[in-house]
């Protein structure tokens, strides 16, 4: 039995096409997703959707990044399906988060309302257990296990199955150059023009751009050798991860304002103490929300130290005949 690999090593070469290695690199997450639904049903670990998310949002990514592999119907055809494999799984991911969290929030108030954050936590805990049931009945469907299947035998034999786009010849060492150039650049000018006024939405656009970085050089990373791309995405994992805390501080405040709505199993008095420790909660995670973003020009001008930024542009701008 071959061992479980959240990233899977997906073998490239430098001059096969690129819709054959965007087609390898889908096919070799598609298992690691399958390999993630037992234990998502038996509720073994947060730890089975977890990476069951990861596996599919990276499969989305491929469909998202490597523009003209594919038509664009097939790409629309793709990334329609891949999302409303996604949509089903988002809130029960979403109350696993919190419940992790759940001594973080108790430490995050006063003594006197961490009352209502055990009854906040007790009503997430019984919406949990609804979207565990959901999702197990999704995943357990003969929809679903005819739609995974389907997907599989989609990459199992992509040449024959899937519509080829305009790059889908181009060699792929110098298309995933191209690719991650384009995106490193973006990266670079959105977090340079970053100070203390900047919309928090644009400070949002870096995180999702860093991501998509991030993304390509795991996949490309057997085309240029594996230790320099993993000391380059060190260095950006810095970056992504003072950029996690600000959007999980961002969209915590915010679904956090709207769980008073679906207070319907908790008594009058209860949803009053609630709200209450809501507002103490929303307030600390605006005041983290704050310094996380005071952290972000330091994190970036660590990333874009000039030992990174010489690492880039040995891997984007070979010596003539390197390759």
């Amino acid at each position: 039995m071959t061992a479980y690999q959240p990233k899977p090593d997906v073998p490239l070469l430098p001059d096969m096409p690129a819709f054959d290695a965007a087609s390898a690199i889908i096919a070799a997450h598609l298992p690691v997703a399958r390999a993630n639904e037992p234990g998502i049903i038996a509720d073994h670990d947060s730890e089975f959707l977890h990476d069951y998310r990861v596996a599919l949002r990276k499969i989305r990514s491929v469909l998202s990044l490597f523009k003209g592999v594919y038509s664009p119907e097939q790409v629309a055809d793709l990334k329609a399906r891949l999302s409303a494999l996604m949509s089903v799984t988002g809130l029960l991911r979403d109350l696993d988060v919190y419940l992790i969290e759940r001594p973080r929030y108790v430490q995050m108030v006063p003594d006197s309302l961490r009352p209502g954050v055990g009854l906040l936590f007790n009503h997430f805990a019984r919406e949990r257990h609804g979207a565990h049931d959901a999702l197990c009945r999704h995943l357990q469907s003969e929809t679903y296990a005819a739609e995974i299947a389907a997907l599989q035998d989609l990459f199992a034999n992509p040449r024959e199955r899937l519509s080829r786009g305009d790059e889908a010849d181009h060699p792929a060492r110098d298309y995933a150059r191209q690719l991650i150039r384009k995106r490193y650049r973006k990266v670079r000018k959105i977090a340079r023009a970053i100070d203390a006024d900047t919309a928090d939405a644009e400070i949002h656009q870096l995180r999702i751009q860093c991501k998509k970085l991030r993304y390509l050089m795991e996949f490309f990373a057997p085309l240029f050798g594996k230790a320099e791309m993993k000391r380059l995405i060190k260095a950006l994992k810095k970056l992504q991860d003072n950029l996690g805390d600000f959007n999980d501080s961002v969209v915590q405040q915010e679904a956090l304002s709207s769980v008073t709505g679906r207070l319907t199993d908790t008594d009058h008095d209860g949803q009053l103490e609630i709200a209450r420790s809501i507002g103490a909660l929303t307030t600390v995670l605006h005041q983290r929300q704050d310094a996380e973003r005071a952290r972000v020009m330091q994190t970036f001008a660590a990333f874009d130290a000039p030992k990174t930024r010489a690492g880039f542009k040995a891997l984007l701008e070979p010596q003539i005949g390197s390759d």
